[in-house]
């Protein structure tokens, strides 16, 4: 069946990609061999909105379309040197994928400090399709496996035992919003000065996303008010499956139990919505360990590099 391409046009676009992805996830068997629809929301309402990566989504995302008008297949970048590809898996050919790749080398590339054009490419494990016409194409593996996890929810979840003087529960309205920010700042930035630290306003922009909701956005506080970690869970109920993004533990916090005290609280919440499923992706050691704890089953991706110049 012969395909369409076209570029993303309007607003209508995004909210048809978001159905493609969602129908692609059901047929994939809810494994994300392409994005959970909540991974796109994330990227526009936080990375885009909040300006922390330099990514066109609207100018560089392409279409293919049936004859029909039905969504076959999309390309986008993550961030300019990092590109995603999502195909149903109805119309998955070497030509559509080999096409796909040719165009994201050509517009997603990013110039290195050292002068190179590089691009990424995150590829499951098992798409030896994909893999065969990397290798083709030039493109090599770069370091480790990254792994994605996930839990069903039918089995009962464990407790979790909660260090003294900390509370678990919903985060709070916008007076909270500083100390979440702050937290969040500590877990991921311990090591930066604190006046580098930007400010509260990108949860605004956040807790806008469609899929966002406070009762599933967890935090664990201390008594004074402080919040030590915290767990957000979006929650996708047509595929009754959800994606934690993100989870942490400010620094003085750490090692006392707290990230799982807030993930098992969240998908205790979720489980309760009807939640069925619930993923997460490790980039680090601590995560690893973390999702590895409490969600149990996982797949691997590898990272794939072409360097153009």
């Amino acid at each position: 069946m012969k395909l369409i391409k076209r570029p993303y046009q309007n607003e209508d676009d995004y909210w048809r990609i978001r159905n493609f992805l969602r129908d692609v996830f059901l047929l994939n068997d809810r494994q994300e061999l392409s994005w959970h629809v909540a991974r796109l929301d994330y990227l526009r309402w936080h990375f885009i909105r909040n300006s922390l990566i330099d990514a066109p989504f609207e100018k560089l995302t392409s279409i293919w379309e049936t004859a029909g008008g039905q969504i076959a297949a999309v390309l986008h970048p993550f961030d300019m040197g990092e590109a995603f590809l999502h195909v149903h898996p109805g119309q998955r050919t070497p030509e559509l994928e080999k096409e796909m790749v040719a165009i994201a080398e050509r517009d997603f590339c990013l110039r290195t400090r050292d002068g190179q054009r590089k691009l990424y490419l995150l590829v499951d494990e098992s798409d030896t399709q994909r893999q065969d016409i990397l290798v083709d194409r030039g493109w090599a593996k770069r370091g480790a496996p990254i792994h994605r996890w996930w839990r069903d929810l039918d089995a009962p979840l464990p407790d979790a035992p909660l260090p003294a003087g900390y509370t678990v529960r919903s985060m709070g309205d916008v007076d909270e919003f500083p100390a979440r920010s702050w937290a969040s700042w500590r877990a991921f930035h311990p090591d930066e000065p604190d006046d580098q630290y930007e400010g509260w306003d990108w949860l605004i922009n956040l807790q806008s996303a469609p899929l966002y909701r406070r009762d599933l956005d967890i935090v664990a506080a201390v008594s004074e008010g402080e919040i030590a970690a915290f767990c957000t869970i979006w929650f996708d109920d047509v595929t009754r499956s959800a994606v934690c993004v993100l989870v942490g533990t400010a620094a003085g916090h750490q090692r006392r139990g707290l990230g799982k005290a807030v993930m098992y609280e969240g998908l205790r919440r979720l489980k309760s919505m009807g939640g069925t499923r619930a993923f997460a992706n490790a980039y680090d050691p601590p995560a690893e360990a973390l999702y590895g704890s409490v969600l149990g089953a996982k797949a691997e991706s590898q990272s794939w590099v072409k360097v153009l110049d």
